[in-house]
């Protein structure tokens, strides 16, 4: 195992034409213009780089998943407006470890909203994935880093159903692995990380799901419980990875030390 980050003084690297990213807009304040928070929370990148926003909009979803649904704080038909202005494409967090009918029925005319070429859906569950592939075919379905793809095995089975998937960030220091994994242009690796990389079991996602889903929430955040090395925002070393062949890559807004 290498360690791949980076300091943030290499952070002109991420501008290099080559690399493409999906970022997250979960620091999105209301009534702020997403052009600008896209400027100023990925300032290290061009926005032209930008190939998708990730995150929920204002529709309510129990098929969110990732973080807790907070209407303030989401995606409006403006903000997703002024992206496809720009040449960028939304893709809904559709996370949830739990897929029910109920809340696919509920959520078809949030899929019909933005059913269209360069959209993507982001999932956890490969039930709700193969119903979307036939009911919303334009979709782009990308697999999660939830579903922890931390095995050859499990990456090329996830290909046989998702369009891209999402590779743990902790694995960006596994070079063996990250060397081995093919069809290398379907993969999104992180290019930067937060508590995430050093979470040892990553608990928080499954009881954000128990409540978006409205189930009992038995699962936390365990940080307090279990120990982990506190780093703060990682940066990773994408021109090591473009070298290996990757051009995909996934932002979240950095906790600047």
């Amino acid at each position: 195992m290498e360690n791949n980050t980076i300091d943030v003084r290499q952070l002109q690297e991420f501008k290099d034409d080559r690399f493409k990213f999906s970022v997250s807009s979960r620091n999105l304040q209301p009534g702020m213009d997403i052009i600008t928070y896209l400027k100023l929370t990925y300032i290290y990148c061009n926005l032209e780089q930008i190939e998708n926003v990730f995150g929920n909009t204002d529709f309510y979803s129990g098929l969110y998943g990732g973080y807790a649904f907070n209407l303030r704080y989401a995606l409006t038909d403006e903000h997703v407006y002024q992206l496809n202005g720009r040449g960028i494409a939304l893709a809904l967090t559709l996370t949830n470890h739990f897929f029910d009918a109920k809340s696919y029925k509920e959520s078809k005319s949030l899929l019909k909203k933005h059913h269209k070429k360069g959209n993507t859906i982001i999932c956890t569950n490969d039930t709700l994935a193969l119903q979307l592939r036939d009911d919303f075919p334009e979709y782009h379905l990308r697999a999660s880093v939830i579903k922890n793809l931390n095995t050859l095995d499990k990456v090329c089975h996830a290909l046989t159903i998702y369009d891209s998937v999402v590779i743990p960030m902790d694995k960006n220091d596994d070079d063996c692995f990250i060397r081995d994994i093919p069809n290398k242009e379907r993969i999104i690796l992180f290019g930067n990380a937060n508590c995430g990389y050093t979470c040892p079991e990553k608990s928080c996602y499954l009881g954000l799901s128990q409540r978006n889903a409205g189930k009992p929430v038995q699962a936390a955040c365990s940080r307090g419980r279990l120990p982990r090395l506190e780093q703060g925002t990682v940066f990773f070393n994408v021109k090591k990875f473009a070298e290996m062949g990757y051009s995909h890559f996934k932002l979240v807004p950095a906790k600047w030390k």
